[in-house]
């Protein structure tokens, strides 16, 4: 072996570790560099968000004072002022966020400023309406809403909505493609230093071998770090486990709090219906016609409150009560939810065409809900004296969640029907709990399948929308991943 210097070897040495002081300092502001980018990017996207939601819940408060006071022009009802003055309780506030929302759109705070200008004169022109209906002017009324004053006003509001929604919704996809280059940049960065590891790694094992002096001394050194290695990876683990048992302790508080509520809500409606019915039983006879309507309104009332009440703990059961997912066949489910809907759709004589159905990752007990509240949708809201004709359809398509990444299959599900259908600017009310766009006596329900069903899909990765028109019936697609990755087969960079 040529004789080494210890000069020499002492260079190396030294070149060596100030490589990988280097490598580490480059590898510290680089995670430190990402996560900064990271955080940015993530803030712009939630703050983006918010501003949308603000942005919906204002034109959507427009659109119910507007039918408020189109249902009292009408009718005369005040019953129908109640969606105008709560429109207009929430109205001020939605547009006082927009004016001191910080945006970082240019020309997004003059529009916002426009939208508040051009609602105050279209809630100016509404209670003008509202004034002269109720000084029974109904002439003058007619009159006002004639002209069209009104809906050109609303036009310019939606013109607006529409303009800072899409103003909006690109600055967020430019949010996502920005994370996505900070991820793709990040992560090269880190194959690079790995890379350049490994090849230090080689260099000092070429030292060793020429220095058993320093071998032996760098064994120790690794022995100890290896060590303290795995004292940290023990802590780690056992703060994990802490998490995931207080995870599991959480579910479980939540799932008692749920059951708890509920009993303690339906024990005073208990209690309400039994001593209305002591009332009619007992003093029906000395009670005049209106005391005996007044124990009807508060029967049904408290009928009304106890569906409620479970309808909105079965909402909240879709993430307490949530089951593994598993390989559930669709055509099995479809099969028993006609069957539990054999009595309605016998009475009803309704057509049920199915196209066979794919397999997928799932909760068997969740997709029987959603299909069960889709097809129970159809068959509820269908015009006297028509038989419901519903159709369940199937496509397969390849789709990626992130921009860039891995395509995986999907199908999209269509549920058809040919009931009396609504308006389309009311589709993403009618997924909201307890949303409804008739009157109650109108139709059953308390406004929640719905909302329940877009939970369930969005649990499972997927989205829900709707196609409708009046009278025409109406069309739910539901698009769902056929496979579920589950987050410990997910590559470290994916959630961290």
């Amino acid at each position: 072996m040529p004789h080494r210097s210890p000069l020499l070897l002492s260079r190396r040495w030294r070149f060596a570790f100030v490589a990988v002081a280097l490598l580490l300092v480059v590898n510290g502001l680089t995670s430190y560099r990402a996560m900064r980018e990271l955080v940015r990017i993530e803030s712009s996207v939630s703050h983006t968000l918010q501003v949308i939601g603000i942005i919906r819940n204002t034109f959507s408060a427009i659109q119910g004072a507007e039918t408020g006071q189109r249902g009292y022009l009408i009718t005369g009802d005040e019953a129908y002022l109640e969606p105008f003055h709560d429109a207009m309780n929430s109205l001020e506030i939605y547009l006082n966020q927009l004016q001191a929302t910080d945006s970082e759109i240019p020309g997004q705070q003059e529009r916002f400023l426009r939208l508040r200008q051009v609602t105050q004169s279209k809630i100016g022109e509404m209670r003008e309406v509202i004034q002269l209906r109720k000084n029974s002017d109904v002439a003058a009324a007619t009159e006002i809403v004639n002209t069209d004053k009104g809906k050109r006003l609303m036009d310019i509001i939606s013109k607006l909505v529409e303009e800072m929604e899409a103003e909006e919704y690109a600055l967020l996809a430019q949010r996502r493609h920005e994370s996505y280059l900070n991820q793709r940049e990040t992560i090269f960065t880190l194959v690079a230093a790995t890379l350049a590891s490994l090849g230090l790694i080689g260099f000092v094992y070429y030292l060793l071998q020429r220095n058993l002096l320093q071998h032996t001394r760098i064994t120790e050194i690794l022995r100890t770090e290896n060590d303290l290695l795995e004292e940290k990876v023990s802590e780690r683990t056992a703060v994990l486990t802490h998490f995931s048992k207080e995870l599991e302790r959480s579910n479980r508080e939540l799932q008692d709090f749920a059951f708890v509520a509920s009993h303690d809500l339906q024990e005073p409606l208990r209690k309400i219906r039994a001593f209305g019915d002591r009332l009619q039983q007992k003093y029906a006879d000395k009670l005049e016609d209106s005391g005996a309507d007044y124990i009807r309104r508060m029967q049904s009332a408290a009928e009304r409150m106890s569906r409620l009440i479970n309808d909105l703990l079965s909402f909240s059961r879709v993430s307490t009560k949530a089951q593994p997912f598993t390989q559930v066949d669709l055509n099995e489910i479809l099969d028993e939810v006609l069957e539990d809907l054999e009595i309605p759709i016998n009475e009803s004589g309704a057509e049920i065409n199915a196209s066979p159905l794919p397999t997928l990752d799932a909760d068997p007990t969740q997709m029987r809900q959603l299909i069960q509240n889709l097809i129970g949708n159809s068959l509820k809201f269908i015009p006297p004296e028509q038989k419901p004709l519903i159709t369940i359809s199937v496509k397969s398509y390849q789709h990626s969640l992130l921009e860039g990444g891995e395509e995986t299959e999907w199908c999209e599900l269509r549920f058809s029907d040919n009931g009396i259908g609504f308006e389309e600017k009311f589709k993403d009310r009618i997924f909201t709990p307890f949303q409804r766009l008739h009157q109650r006596g109108e139709y059953e329900g308390t406004g929640i399948g719905l909302a329940v069903c877009r939970r369930i899909v969005e649990r499972h990765s997927g989205a829900i929308n709707a196609e409708s028109a009046p009278g025409q019936g109406a069309t739910f697609i539901v698009n769902l991943p056929l496979q579920h990755t589950p987050i410990s087969e997910m590559e470290p960079e994916q959630y961290a």
